[in-house]
């Protein structure tokens, strides 16, 4: 192949990406974050290290940030600009406060209806550490999926609602964004064993958890970075139950099955907050106020 040919090729390929923007979008970030998500073993780290988290754990949620970039670098727009747009900092403390204490209150009143119906929590063991809750927040704004919003509501949810409005671009961002997890679930993965009441509430709830975090990113005019901070909550809390291990994980081996009562009543109330949301504010979610170009520069007619 000559220079030529290889410009070529790399110009149809920038030409498509330009064209068909959320396809390569979604595309990359699958192939990104399977494929990196994969190394470990290929390269037969068979055992948990923390090389292999970076790869499966860090690496591979910065996929579908990576994935907008790269679109957005192919459609001729500014990467610099397009990621100063979306990860602004300075605003409201309400919507601090709303990406913070709701996924700690449906975490929670998930608890308290799983111990309501016979499930193991063990409200004796209950505590409230400030200092610990502050850092799981932050791993898991910066380190423990949150880096992925970038991607999901900085660059999809825009796109999308400009063709489906702001709840239709939510529920299609949450379907993409579920199985993006899919090889949790596959064999070797670590939710592998997880039974069908549990896989199926993890894919509810993460499609209505979708509504909120897109209700929040526009909201405050734009800021993948609260999505970033709501993720991250959502995922610092998930651990902060008090389970009674010796239900749960008797012998030190974890029954995913005795999580049900948790899990199933955890994607009902998450849905339950997003209609909620829905219903005060409308299907909009305070589309209005996200104000950029999302189908701007470098954008051809017709592309998706």
């Amino acid at each position: 192949m000559t220079a030529a040919d290889g410009s070529g090729v790399f110009e149809s390929v920038r030409g498509f990406v330009r064209k068909q923007r959320l396809t390569s979008f979604f595309a990359l970030a699958y192939a990104l974050a399977w494929g990196v998500g994969a190394l470990p073993d290929i390269l037969g780290m068979t055992q948990p290290s923390w090389t292999s988290w970076f790869f499966a754990g860090f690496l591979s949620a910065l996929a579908p940030s990576v994935a907008a970039a790269l679109v957005v670098a192919a459609s001729d727009e500014s990467v610099r600009e397009w990621f100063r747009r979306v990860a602004k900092v300075r605003v409201h403390w309400t919507w601090y406060a709303a990406a913070i204490v709701i996924p700690f209150l449906i975490v929670y009143a998930a608890g308290i209806v799983s111990w309501a119906i016979g499930g193991p929590i063990d409200w004796n063991a209950f505590e409230v550490n400030p200092t610990t809750i502050v850092i799981g927040i932050v791993i898991g704004t910066l380190l423990g999926g949150g880096q992925e919003e970038f991607g999901w509501r900085g660059f999809a949810q825009p796109e999308l609602q400009e063709r489906y409005g702001a709840l239709g671009g939510a529920l299609v961002v949450g379907v993409f964004w579920g199985f993006w997890h899919l090889p949790q679930f596959l064999p070797g993965g670590f939710r592998a064993d997880w039974g069908v009441l549990m896989v199926g509430s993890y894919f509810v709830g993460i499609v209505g958890f979708s509504v909120l975090l897109a209700w929040v990113f526009n909201g405050s005019g734009g800021s993948a970075w609260l999505a970033m901070v709501m993720h991250g909550a959502d995922n610092a809390t998930q651990g902060r139950l008090p389970i009674d291990l010796s239900v749960v994980a008797p012998e030190g081996v974890l029954l995913p099955s005795a999580l049900v009562t948790i899990n199933v009543p955890h994607a009902i109330l998450t849905w339950g907050v997003a209609l909620g949301v829905v219903g005060l504010v409308g299907a909009g979610l305070y589309r209005d106020r996200v104000r950029w170009p999302s189908v701007g520069v470098g954008r051809t007619s017709g592309s998706n």
